[in-house]
């Protein structure tokens, strides 16, 4: 008797034809994503707006090697064709998505949303599914970080690992900013677009290790609150896409803002922002107390994500010095902190602010 994970997943490989013959028309999209192809099969148009803004600046036209990862997509309803089951009880289910039962080395499932979004990858066909109920349904947050399950479980397979950090930077190096919800990253990010500093991630990208640490940028969007336009003045100009009352609006900085993005960039420095102090001040930190931070964050938002997640993130700690960023009281001031630890190569501690100029001074 076929095991219960092979036979669900070979019953969502089922489908896909299904789906195909439903949807009548099938759109294929090629990206490039931290140096890998990536070809996503839309089976039908309800899932291609949801997915493809916030990983656009990725696009390419169709690569000569063959794709490193196949996701074909679809949207239930539009199709009038049946959700996929997970043939367990609801207490197999994890609060992350994942489905007990279901993940071992070769098969990844989660489901979210109340069990209404299927993300499955195999990892021996290269093969992927994003299934949804009802495509409106999708959490507005997620159109920021669309497949995120499926492309952490892809980059654990290339040896790469999808991180919970904001990251900027330029082709000499950059930073990666760590920290939970509400702890400056999206905005010391954006905040640095006005800099020579180019963009690379809001809330996630993907980070290898060997030879040396690189970080690659994974999605294209930002997200603010509407109290910080008077912050971020250019942000009324990318059409942006308003949520629920609470969440923050999302912004595709590859509208308008295509020369500030960078896709790739080597790893230099690892930031703790913080919202402290008057000025603007670098503090070195123990590699654990990154690490502490960096781990079980990134961790509780990926499905599936285990020990890889602590060795990949101990090994960048290790051998990347890591910083406290205080961020001060005149954001502005910012990137030029950061700017000065890349281009001396040592910690710029201080800054101080008074009208007419700044003084960034190293320590040692």
């Amino acid at each position: 008797m076929m095991p219960i994970t092979e036979l669900f997943f070979e019953n969502v490989w089922r489908q896909i034809p299904v789906a195909e013959d439903a949807a009548g028309v099938v759109t294929e999209r090629w990206f490039e994503i931290a140096g890998l192809n990536l070809k996503l099969r839309f089976l039908g148009s309800a899932l291609e707006a949801y997915i493809t803004p916030a990983i656009a600046h990725l696009e390419v036209a169709q690569p000569r090697d063959q794709a490193d990862l196949v996701v074909h997509c679809w949207d239930c309803a539009s199709l009038a064709v049946e959700f996929p089951r997970a043939p367990v009880c609801i207490e197999a289910f994890s609060p992350r998505g994942e489905i007990r039962g279901l993940n071992d080395c070769r098969f990844h499932a989660s489901f979210e949303t109340g069990g209404r979004q299927l993300s499955v990858f195999d990892t021996r066909s290269r093969q992927a599914v994003y299934c949804v109920g009802v495509a409106t349904d999708i959490p507005h947050y997620e159109i920021a970080e669309p497949i995120r399950a499926i492309l952490s479980w892809f980059m654990r397979e290339h040896d790469r690992q999808l991180i919970h950090a904001a990251a900027v930077g330029n082709a000499q190096g950059g930073v990666l900013l760590i920290g939970q919800s509400g702890a400056g990253k999206s905005n010391t990010a954006l905040g640095c677009i006005a800099s020579s500093l180019q963009y690379a991630a809001d809330d996630f990208c993907a980070v290898s290790t060997a030879p040396i640490p690189i970080v690659y940028s994974i999605y294209c969007s930002g997200k603010t609150h509407i109290a910080d336009w008077t912050r971020h003045g250019f942000l009324a100009d990318l059409d942006p896409n308003f949520g629920p009352p609470g969440e923050k609006a999302i912004y595709y900085l590859n509208r308008k803002l295509c020369r500030k993005l960078i896709l790739e960039f080597p790893l230099k420095a690892i930031l703790l922002p913080r919202r402290a102090g008057n000025i603007c001040e670098m503090r070195p930190v123990p590699p654990v107390a990154a690490l502490r931070m960096a781990a079980p964050d990134t961790a509780k938002l990926l499905p599936d994500a285990g020990a890889e997640v602590m060795r990949h993130i101990a090994h960048l700690v290790r051998t990347i010095p890591c910083y406290e960023l205080l961020l001060g009281a005149i954001p502005e001031r910012i990137p030029e902190v950061i700017l000065t630890l890349l281009n001396r190569g040592a910690p710029a501690t201080r800054c101080h602010n008074s009208e007419n100029n700044v003084r960034i001074s190293s320590s040692g």
